[in-house]
């Protein structure tokens, strides 16, 4: 949208004179010149329009007026006494867009003042703060949702998103000094937990009475190391480096057989461990607490201080040990606890495995299935295409069999090739009915499988094609040998000496005799047709 116009109009006077039009948007005002047609000469308005109007700076004559104006949407831009040469209602217009123009640009201010804000907040951190880069990302969010529904314009967004990356580059370089800095105590952390380890891990391969402590050792550790501040990398380090500890004391306890089976397998066995053992502490817990009421009971039957201070002694004794089996009775059942839902997790897990496997073999079911029934249709095509008849008698007849048998072959090899092609689209159809998943999950598989049946299409119709030439050819130089024949037989009668007069029904006679050499030839094809 420009902010300036230039037109032609009259004064109050009905004087001609030219009008030119500036929007201040930053001041809601409009300024309005006027010059006489004294002196808006052709060259002059030449300037306003191509330069003035672009941006430039243009000198103004000294016989001009200027009146400034406020923007209104009641209002007209003109005053009274001035009317403008517009049929095409251009100052109309220009006062509807620049009223928009005017609230963009307000609107354009007031994200200036919330960027100097935040520019001023990012300048003051000392450390970086995620608060803040969250809320210049929502802030640029919002910047983006106003630009996209044209509410400001490209340079003005253009000058925010400038300013606004410049915040979040700065921001950046404060988050990558607070990610070396946590790296460095991650690293700290880590290599802690590795010595601890080493000497857990010396500990199992001395076996004996050490072991008895690992256990305790390495669950110690395991939840240390969930509370522990690390980065992933280091994370995951560490917790291949734990399983692997509790597997070999596991093995080194338990035997061989500790690791094996399936990890369902394996936490049920654990849990069945824990339940035992969770039986166990409630049969202490519960003889501790009989204990604790049979001495009670003494207490009170006492005669000397001695013996009732003693009692006391014990029943305290009793009571530490309760509260002590108690809290590891209820580590017990929070272990269970997660043991199961661990369990379960697995379980969901091998479930979906074992289906998968399951649509897999089904699917090889079905393409081993649609393979076997495309090489029957192709070995059923095949005999029937091999089956040459015997040539005909004639030249005629043998000039017109031989494109047709060109054509028949091409079009066997044509049919096999799209009934096959059809059976491969068939398949993998049927195939993914059977396996009643997502195409987009079957895509890859199905692609695969279907390039595989193709090639093996392909390269049976080619054998095909090819038998079929080769006995094309040999059916052709059979037909080629029987005329040759054929047309040495017919000559024969013609190479006969002629008869005298007299002796004409002689002729005849031979004649007559002369045929059976004609058959004789005509069935020269007939032997050799079983050769083709």
């Amino acid at each position: 949208m420009k902010n300036k116009i230039v037109v032609w109009g009259t004064n109050a006077e009905n004087e001609k004179v030219l009008i030119a039009l500036e929007l201040k948007a930053e001041e809601n005002r409009v300024l309005l010149y006027t010059f006489p047609e004294s002196v808006a000469t052709e060259e002059f308005f030449n300037k306003l329009m191509n330069e003035w109007k672009a941006g430039t700076e243009v000198e103004f004559p000294a016989e001009h007026t200027v009146l400034e104006r406020e923007l209104s949407v009641t209002e007209t831009l003109l005053p009274d006494d001035l009317k403008a040469e517009d049929r095409n209602g251009l100052i109309q217009r220009a006062q509807t867009e620049w009223h928009f123009v005017v609230l963009s640009s307000k609107l354009h201010q007031a994200y200036q003042q919330e960027l100097a804000d935040f520019k001023e907040k990012v300048q003051a951190l000392q450390t970086y703060d995620a608060g803040l880069w969250d809320s210049l990302r929502g802030f640029w969010d919002k910047v983006q949702e106003q630009a996209r529904d044209r509410n400001l314009f490209r340079n003005h967004a253009d000058t925010l998103r400038d300013n606004i990356n410049v915040l979040f580059d700065d921001m950046k370089k404060l988050r990558a000094k607070v990610q070396d800095e946590f790296m460095s105590s991650s690293q700290s952390v880590y290599d802690e937990f590795i010595t601890r380890l080493e000497d857990v891990e010396q500990r199992i391969a001395a076996g004996g009475a050490k072991l008895n402590s690992v256990f305790d050792d390495l669950k110690n550790m395991q939840r240390r190391y969930r509370e522990a501040k690390m980065g992933n990398e280091h994370r995951n380090k560490l917790w291949d480096r734990l399983d692997k500890a509790f597997k070999k004391a596991k093995e080194r306890r338990f035997g061989p057989s500790a690791n094996e089976g399936s990890l369902v397998e394996r936490h049920e066995r654990r849990i069945g461990g824990l339940r035992d053992a969770i039986r166990r502490m409630e049969d202490s817990v519960r003889r501790d607490e009989e204990e604790l009421t049979f001495q009670s009971k003494k207490i009170a039957a006492t005669e000397g201080q001695l013996e009732a201070q003693i009692r006391s002694a014990k029943i305290k004794m009793i009571e530490e040990r309760v509260s002590s089996k108690r809290e590891k009775l209820d580590e017990m059942n929070a272990t269970r606890a997660d043991v199961e839902r661990q369990m379960n997790i697995a379980k969901e897990k091998e479930a979906k495995r074992s289906e998968k496997e399951a649509d897999r073999k089904k699917f090889e079911e079905a393409k081993a299935a649609a393979k076997k029934e495309i090489s029957e249709q192709i070995s059923a095509a095949t005999l029937d295409s091999t089956e040459v008849p015997p040539p005909a008698d004639t030249e005629n007849t043998q000039a017109e069999e031989k494109p047709q048998s060109d054509e028949n072959a091409f079009d066997v090899a044509g049919k096999l090739l799209g009934e096959s092609l059809g059976d491969v689209l068939d398949t993998v159809k049927a195939v993914g009915k059977v396996l009643g998943q997502k195409a987009g999950d079957l895509l890859d598989d199905a692609i695969e499988k279907a390039d595989d049946l193709l090639g093996d299409v392909v390269e049976k119709v080619e054998e095909v094609a090819e038998n079929i030439a080769e006995k094309r050819e040999k059916a052709t130089s059979a037909r080629k040998k029987a005329a040759t024949a054929d047309t040495s037989g017919a000559e024969e009668p013609t190479a006969t000496p002629t008869e005298e007069p007299a002796e004409k029904p002689a002729a005849k006679s031979k004649k007559k005799s002369a045929a059976p050499k004609e058959a004789d030839s005509a069935d020269v094809p007939e032997d050799k047709g079983p050769e083709a």
